[in-house]
């Protein structure tokens, strides 16, 4: 900020104590230069060339008025805030100014607008302590600033409340952990000392207050310095205990979700095979003794249970998608696509195109997307063969993905149903499937904050749009 250079010519001990706590009370960076007569302040004037000159009404018929206009943008007369404003016509087109605790802030208005000086200075005179408390008691977090003592020396009434009403007068000015042990007092300035510091430092800590209530609270404390050059610390919580709480239920949720499915899919999955034993002993053993119509239900049992065990791998593998896609390498789009494409049935049949810029993504989390959505394009094709194109184009939100097959396509009325869980377009029994793969696809998409759409405007097959967003989520 631009030092406020002002001349006082005055002969009044009282003015000048006025004019001088009233710069102080703004926090304006001022210099104050006095002359006693108008003589010596013209001298004075010469040499400093001062923002604002301030004479006293008293010395005005003594005072070469355009002399000293020439060393300063601002020349005012300083009447007594005790008498009646004296008439302008007395002191031709000079400005009048009142010797009173609003005097700075009176000059800091009547200076030009593009002034250098005016300008640097508003904004501080803006952020006066009246505003500033305004501001903190308006903020509905815990607001607080400590010295380099650790004492809170401001505090909004907000992070008062979280002490006993007996207690709140003694919080300022404390640090508030005067009867801690000093081993447990090191540890919780710890994040104190390190904004001091680095000038910065955030943590999440639980905290036990005098009103025996304990509360998780996200802090952020930010060193900075006042204008006398002295260290503090701005901190800022923020009240996470419901947040924290709600994750911990989420996280036991998730949990018990896949010790579930685990011991669904595998409590099921013994009587299910003991099932298609037996159904084959007896075809091995009676088949040809059956009639016809007991023929075709034992190839049903066996078509059913086969799917029934496919939809259990497919409900574990949905449970435990989120577990599979932590701390994974990554690899080239290209051959992630390859080699999911390879293990896929009747893909020997359908050729392969990729086009696009090189890109790199999770393995296992785009080869998941990739497995079901290269599948699907070959389960559902109304030919023995066919052609998959896959293009890839960079967007400035991420990097679209789009498959698109040669197929009968999927009727826009199903758009948002396919990604649903168990849903199949076709009867089970003309196309085998679980209806898990889209709601695969869809999920590791949300893993990741990007999306998938079917193409509503593309023709002549299925268009499946992948958005890849460029900085993924960090679990």
């Amino acid at each position: 900020m631009q030092n406020f250079n002002c001349l006082l010519i005055t002969d009044d001990i009282d003015s000048i104590e006025v004019f001088s706590h009233a710069l102080k009370d703004t926090g304006i960076n001022h210099t104050l230069y006095l002359s006693a007569t108008p003589s010596a302040g013209l001298q004075k004037a010469q040499r400093i060339k001062p923002d604002c000159i301030l004479m006293s009404e008293l010395l005005l018929p003594d005072t070469d008025v355009k002399a000293l206009s020439e060393y300063t943008p601002l020349l005012c007369i300083a009447c007594s805030d005790n008498i009646e404003e004296p008439a302008l016509s007395n002191f031709g087109s000079l400005t009048t100014v009142k010797i009173n605790s609003a005097m700075a802030r009176d000059l800091m208005g009547l200076l030009p607008e593009h002034n250098p000086i005016k300008q640097s200075i508003a904004s501080k005179i803006v952020f006066n302590a009246a505003f500033l408390d305004l501001v903190i008691e308006s903020i509905p977090n815990y607001v607080f600033v400590k010295d380099t003592q650790f004492r809170i020396v401001r505090a909004n009434q907000q992070f008062l409340s979280l002490y006993p009403e007996n207690y709140r007068d003694k919080v300022i000015g404390s640090t508030t952990i005067e009867d801690y042990d000093p081993a447990e007092a090191q540890e919780f300035l710890a994040k104190d000392r390190e904004a001091f510091t680095c000038g910065y430092s955030e943590t999440v800590e639980k905290i036990q207050f005098p009103n025996g209530e304990l509360r998780t609270l996200f802090t952020q404390k930010k060193r900075f310095t006042d204008e006398h050059a002295q260290d503090y610390i701005f901190g800022i919580c923020t009240d996470v205990t419901e947040r924290e709480d709600l994750i911990k239920k989420l996280t036991k949720s998730n949990q018990d979700l896949e010790r579930f499915a685990y011991s669904a899919s595998h409590d099921l999955k013994s009587p299910l095979n003991a099932i298609k034993n037996l159904v084959g002993w007896i075809e091995e053993d009676h088949f040809e003794q059956l009639p016809e119509g007991a023929k075709d239900s034992f190839k049903l049992i066996k078509s059913r249970s086969i799917r029934m065990a496919r939809l259990l791998d497919d409900l574990l593998a949905y449970s435990r998608v989120q577990k599979r896609l932590e701390d994974e390498e990554w690899a080239l789009v290209d051959d992630i696509i390859h080699s999911a494409f390879s293990v896929i049935d009747s893909s020997e049949k359908f050729s392969l195109k990729i086009t696009g810029p090189k890109l790199q993504l999770p393995r296992v989390a785009f080869q998941i997307v990739a497995m079901n959505l290269l599948g699907n394009a070959i389960k559902h094709h109304h030919k023995n063969s066919g052609v998959i194109n896959i293009e890839i184009k960079a967007q400035s939100n991420g990097h679209q993905i789009s498959f698109i097959d040669d197929g009968p396509g999927i009727p826009i009325a199903y758009s948002k149903k396919i990604f649903e869980m168990f849903q199949t377009l076709q009867s089970r029994d003309v196309v085998e499937g679980s209806g898990m793969g889209l709601a695969l696809v869809k999920k590791v998409l949300d893993y990741y904050e990007g999306h998938v759409t079917l193409n509503e405007h593309h023709e002549g097959g299925a268009k499946f749009d992948v958005l890849w967003p460029k900085r993924a989520k960090i679990k």
